[in-house]
């Protein structure tokens, strides 16, 4: 039975993990021919001198794409379920209702994590080309809250989508846009690093989320 369901969400989604597949791979080429090009114009002392005196980001263009490409994985998995209260079909399906969410929700954080640390072994491992390993640790955490946040709004969108009552999903809503903030404020270069174990202990509380919408869904909360 689960592998019904699986395949269930394979339909819903394998359009959008190719795009994404492709989009990250186009934004990796991207990022190592800009690097490539300022060494080749600008010259390593120069560039290096730029990433440490001004903190120029290396990997700019990948900030928020995570966060696209979550948000959009999610709307794909969960749009179709609410449209004409199709999850009560998905939650009679003979599995345990937990069971069933948390595979759907599986299901998508398995996928992005896939992606993730595809992209982040290619990522540092070309970078481990033309900078030393204390650039490299650097853009591991100037970058890990960016992919943090996309785990993070996953688990957000699939709590708005699953609340039942507009209202709450706006509220909702609110909510996750003002937490997921906390991953994109501004800083310097390792101002992040003492703050990450929060921002991982923030996207783990939101895996409770969608079950309490699902709770709210089988009630009928109006």
């Amino acid at each position: 039975m689960y592998n019904a369901l699986f395949y269930k969400e394979w339909v819903k989604t394998w359009k959008l993990i190719a795009l994404a597949t492709i989009v990250f791979g186009g934004s990796i080429t991207y990022s190592f021919i800009s690097i490539t090009q300022d060494l080749r114009v600008a010259g390593a002392i120069d560039v290096w001198e730029a990433v440490i005196m001004k903190d120029l980001p290396l990997l700019p263009t990948l900030k928020w794409l995570p966060l696209l490409v979550s948000v959009l994985l999610a709307l794909a998995q969960y749009v179709p379920e609410m449209q004409d209260k199709r999850l009560k079909l998905t939650l009679h399906l003979p599995l345990p209702e937990s069971g069933i969410v948390l595979f759907m929700l599986s299901y998508g954080i398995t996928i992005l994590l896939s992606i993730y640390i595809i992209s982040y072994i290619i990522l540092l491992s070309g970078l481990s080309i033309w900078f030393p390993s204390e650039f490299v640790l650097s853009s591991f955490y100037t970058t890990a809250p960016w992919f943090l946040a996309g785990l993070s709004a996953y688990l957000l969108t699939t709590w708005v989508c699953l609340e039942p009552v507009w209202k709450h999903r706006i509220i909702n809503a609110v909510f996750a846009v003002s937490g997921l903030s906390l991953f994109f404020i501004d800083a310097r270069s390792g101002g992040y690093n003492l703050f990450i174990p929060y921002l991982l202990v923030f996207t783990v509380l939101g895996l409770l989320f969608p079950f309490y919408s699902v709770i709210r869904f089988k009630e009928g909360a109006q």
